[in-house]
């Protein structure tokens, strides 16, 4: 916190930064209608920020897989493929469908939202795909893990290793459920200890979050700042 005082820039970021957070997080907690609209304008320029940094961001990929190309370099088809789907998915997600007038005139339809037909199938059927592709492999990669456990002969490691193959075991095969007592422990395992381990991983999330908030907040971690 010394250099901060020592540096104004970087104090003036942080104010800048802390008292725009505190608005934005009071207009949420409590209904102001003086703060309300002070919080709504700077959670517009934060949108218009973040769209010019993504504009940015696209545009220095594009320039960087471009000179790929000219260079000829390594694995230059890849970044061919990656500009075309970017191109086909940028077009198809900003122009929806030509539209018809009465008086013969024509026209595009911007998209309302990212669940329009044109885009929505380009997710059905690429994006789909290669997500359940890559969840396929995670079975690989768990198996290989599950057998790095159990090779250390650690209690723990086996007893999770135990606990998985027997429900995976269960969910694989639905008639095993009418087994006596295997439904009822089944169930018992859902709604206790894995729930629990569930409300425990958001709980540290938040927390966690709210940490970081607070701590940018007073200055501690200056993320604007490349800090």
């Amino acid at each position: 916190m010394s250099s901060l005082f020592r540096d104004p820039k970087r104090l003036l970021a942080t104010i800048i930064a802390g008292v725009a957070g505190l608005i934005v997080l009071i207009d949420l907690v409590i209904s102001l209608p003086q703060v309300g609209g002070i919080a709504q304008l700077l959670v517009n320029w934060a949108a218009i920020v973040t769209a010019v940094a993504l504009v940015v961001g696209l545009i220095n990929v594009v320039t960087s897989h471009v000179g790929r190309i000219r260079k000829r370099d390594s694995d230059w088809g890849y970044s061919v493929l990656l500009l075309a789907a970017m191109l086909i998915t940028i077009i198809v997600g900003t122009i929806f469908s030509p539209v018809f007038s009465d008086d013969g005139s024509t026209g595009f339809v911007l998209p309302r939202s990212l669940i329009e037909k044109p885009i929505r199938a380009i997710f059905n059927t690429v994006y789909q795909p290669l997500a359940s592709s890559f969840l396929a492999l995670l079975a690989f990669f768990s198996l290989s893990a599950a057998l790095r456990a159990v090779r250390k002969r650690s209690l723990d490691a086996i007893v999770i290793v135990v606990v998985a193959l027997v429900v995976l075991l269960i969910t694989a095969v639905p008639s095993l459920d009418m087994l006596p007592f295997v439904g009822s422990s089944i169930a018992w395992i859902n709604d206790y200890l894995v729930l629990a381990g569930a409300r425990g991983l958001l709980l540290g999330s938040a927390i966690g979050a709210l940490v970081a908030g607070i701590r940018v907040l007073l200055g501690f971690d200056q993320p604007f700042l490349d800090r």
